[in-house]
């Protein structure tokens, strides 16, 4: 009798062992499955968009002077002309003290150099919140791509759109750009924060 007991609790084990393992692979497979289906559906937002439009920036080594526009000359974005394309409200050049910069003329993007980086198309996405704006900001060669976030004079990012922990510490006098391809909020906030140097 102890032997079939001992055999039992051995097959008991077993099952449970191969149960375990089964629900593993099951969570494993369908974290996969999460994860390759929101790339595809990134990427095929991106492609799909016909509004998108490319341009290639400067070639690299080029040297720029920054000078910064007075506040009170510039005019808030127009997010509603944004979201149809229309960027004259952000028209200029705009530069951050990480090194990454973007013009953009009437049309959306005419030049841009993000973590040396050069060629990239600008797609209008969605309203985040009162006040702010999220573009896509996609690589040519599909290796990256950014969300570009216009945010408008006299507006704060609300809170909920930070990291916990993070809050909008820039100058919200000004109209200003974001590019990030992660949530909101980190230690180089501040100087990933374009601001506009040109008209």
């Amino acid at each position: 009798m102890p032997r079939h007991r001992i055999s039992r609790r051995k097959s008991q084990r077993k099952i449970i062992i191969k149960l375990l393992s089964i629900g593993l692979c099951l969570v494993l497979a369908g974290a996969a499955i999460f994860f390759v289906s929101n790339y595809f559906k990134n990427r095929q937002q991106t492609v799909s968009d016909s509004r998108t439009q490319t341009h290639v920036a400067a070639p690299k080594g080029e040297t720029t002077t920054t000078t910064t526009t007075d506040s009170s000359s510039q005019t808030s974005f127009d997010l509603e002309a944004i979201a149809s394309g229309n960027y004259a409200s952000a028209k200029g050049t705009w530069k951050n003290e990480a090194g990454d910069s973007l013009t953009l003329n009437d049309t959306g993007l005419e030049t841009a150099s993000i973590q040396g980086m050069t060629s990239f198309s600008l797609t209008p996405y969605q309203l985040m919140a009162d006040g702010v704006y999220q573009a896509t900001l996609a690589a040519t060669d599909g290796s990256m791509t950014y969300s570009l976030i216009f945010i408008k004079a006299g507006t704060t990012i609300p809170a909920e759109l930070f990291v916990s922990g993070y809050s909008d510490t820039s100058d919200t006098q000004k109209n200003r750009l974001y590019i990030t391809s992660q949530a909101l909020g980190d230690d180089h906030f501040n100087s990933n924060v374009l601001y506009q140097t040109a008209n």
